[in-house]
């Protein structure tokens, strides 16, 4: 698999709603591979090929523009040879001023097919202008052309900026200290979060925590525990736990795995070969 990242920071609206832009593309054979909650929230257009993600009910085909992220569990994804996307990565506070519906209501444990979302048109605009494009910068004009076309009116919540901004930034990981100091109710914060973000304050939490875990360099049980300590859980094994349910193994099987730990700060997606023997 061949994964490489876009410079999205020259473009204005780009800049500001968009935590990257991705070209990932696979060779002649079919590639299986394992993505883990990160707290993103996209758009992915697929220009080549076709991609499958694991439900119970079996292999489930993928829109070719569809939303993906803000999944609570890692998810495994299959792409077919010569497999080609354009993925759009959205701060997931931003991606609702382009909703006309909560976010609340997008599936969590496999894509939405974006013309459920938008209008048929604007989907296929946007499908078509990226299958055109011949380089990086003729993506990057087609992508913020997408962003001025679509953008609601009206302003997010200011609420919603600063407890994003206390959760990711400043480490506050306890939803009564982010209603403190927003000055609401736990309950008015979380149905903000439900219309805004689409999942609760305290999923967030655990996703950015997830998150920060994955990009540690672990050598030692000792580490471990300062790391549990660092991000402010309860004890370690409440860490464990956390870190488990998301990910299907234990911080002590991904940290003593090389081609595991070493390849989240790349790209965020691994094989399937690796991660099965992880989980074995």
């Amino acid at each position: 698999m061949e994964f490489r990242l876009i410079n999205h920071r020259t473009k204005r609206l780009a800049a500001k709603y968009l935590t990257d832009v991705y070209d990932l593309s696979c060779g002649a054979n079919e590639f299986i591979y394992c993505c883990v909650p990160n707290g993103e929230l996209g758009i992915t257009v697929i220009l080549e090929g076709d991609c499958h993600i694991k439900t119970e009910d079996g292999w489930q085909k993928q829109a070719n523009v569809h939303l993906y992220g803000l999944i609570n569990k890692v998810q495994l994804l299959k792409m077919s040879p010569n497999y080609r996307e354009i993925s759009i990565g959205f701060y997931p506070h931003y991606l609702q001023l382009f909703l006309k519906d909560s976010l609340h209501s997008v599936n969590k444990t496999n894509g939405t097919d974006l013309m459920d979302l938008f209008k048929k048109d604007k989907v296929n605009k946007l499908y078509e202008n990226l299958s055109q494009c011949n380089n990086d910068g003729a993506l990057m004009n087609k992508i913020e052309d997408f962003l001025k076309d679509n953008i609601l009116i009206e302003e997010l919540d200011k609420r919603v900026l600063v407890a994003h901004h206390l959760i990711t930034n400043e480490n506050t990981y306890k939803v009564d200290d982010l209603s403190s100091i927003l000055n609401v109710t736990p309950t008015t914060l979380r149905n903000l979060f439900n219309k805004h973000v689409g999942i609760s304050p305290k999923d967030l939490i655990k996703i950015h925590r997830i998150k920060k875990t994955l990009d540690f360099d672990l050598t030692s049980e000792e580490s471990l525990t300062q790391l549990a300590f660092e991000l402010k859980y309860f004890d370690q094994a409440h860490f464990c736990k956390d870190f488990k349910d998301s990910t299907g193994i234990s911080p002590k099987q991904y940290f003593s795995n090389n081609q595991l730990s070493s390849d989240f700060s790349d790209f965020q997606h691994w094989s399937y070969d690796s991660f099965g023997n992880a989980i074995k």
